[in-house]
């Protein structure tokens, strides 16, 4: 109980300088005595609020909590609305509410709007009293559904950078697929071609049989050359993207970010050549970037045309 005690953070207990008011009430005899327990009540289940991990015991915590600024605004004195700065504390800083279906923060509101009916039977409510507890209501509304509107917003951006690491490593994924298939389509055969010219070479070369193997030798020498320039076309084709491939990962892309995707191409991709592939690859995935960033679209047509060829997207929320 201690430790839990100790790991509050001092912003909670700060906030209980408040409680100084009640105490004082009830030594200058303003409210009766028997007060003091609801009062020391009031301050344990605040604090068991903060340290319990028991969902029973937290909601009779809570709900004591609003019975008691309640009770004491209606029935006490109307200065005791401001006591539900403490629960606004709580829904913000504890209870963490990122979207305005948490079951808290409905039971505070529900409990605001009865205590306001209640007050509009109240005969003692002055208009100062009024004007007290309006202020008071604006501030702490405003407080809280900013704060509650932040830790979404923020939300949101973990959300957007988590689907961006996806979509970098997706691309990553994607290209080092394509590197693979080119290295052993390419290479992978003429290496084996490599190995077995070079040890009928050696064979000959026992069996003196210098012809054979000068021939065997010029033979892994073309293959040689020919293995550097398949290298020098890989790496050229690593600066190059065609749109087919591109489309593929852009489908991916979106697709993993929640949006629905409809590819409409009536061009002849095969017309087109590799370096203005590459260029509309890439206009494609800064554009697929913008949308998944931006655009907070559920549903993408990406459009091409012949004419001019054109591309197009459009998208809807």
């Amino acid at each position: 109980m201690i430790e839990k005690l100790k790991r509050i953070h001092y912003m909670f207990y700060a906030s209980l300088v408040f409680m100084g008011f009640p105490f004082i009430s009830i030594l200058l005899g303003e409210v009766p005595y028997w007060h003091f327990f609801l009062a020391l009540l009031f301050i344990a289940s605040y604090l068991g609020v903060l340290i319990t991990e028991n969902k029973k015991l937290t909601w009779i915590c809570w709900l004591y909590l609003l019975a008691y600024v309640a009770g004491n605004t209606l029935f006490i004195n109307a200065n005791y609305f401001w006591f539900y700065f403490f629960i606004s504390n709580l829904l913000v800083y504890h209870f963490e509410i990122h979207n305005f279906r948490s079951p808290f923060l409905w039971t505070a509101v529900g409990s605001l709007l009865i205590l306001f009916g209640a007050l509009l039977f109240n005969r003692e409510m002055r208009e100062n009293d009024w004007l007290f507890v309006l202020i008071v209501s604006l501030f702490i509304a405003v407080m809280t559904f900013s704060m509650v509107r932040m830790e979404m917003m923020e939300e949101l951006k973990v959300d957007h950078a988590k689907q961006n690491a996806q979509i970098n490593l997706l691309l990553a994924e994607n290209e080092r697929h394509r590197i693979g298939r080119d290295l052993h389509d390419s290479l992978g055969h003429t290496f084996a071609m490599l190995s077995v010219k070079a040890e009928l070479a050696q064979q000959f070369l026992q069996m003196e049989a210098y012809d054979k193997a000068a021939k065997e030798l010029q033979e892994v020498k073309e293959i040689s050359k020919k293995s550097m320039a398949d290298v020098r076309r890989i790496i050229n084709n690593l600066k190059e993207r065609t749109l087919d491939e591109e489309l593929v990962t852009i489908r991916a892309m979106l697709e993993m970010s929640g949006i629905q995707v409809e590819i409409d191409n009536q061009l002849n991709v095969a017309s087109i050549p590799p370096s203005q592939q590459s260029t509309i690859s890439m206009i494609l995935l800064e554009a697929a970037t913008n949308i998944i960033k931006h655009a907070q679209a559920k549903n993408e047509l990406v459009f091409f045309s012949e004419e001019r060829r054109q591309t197009c997207f459009g998208h809807s929320r």
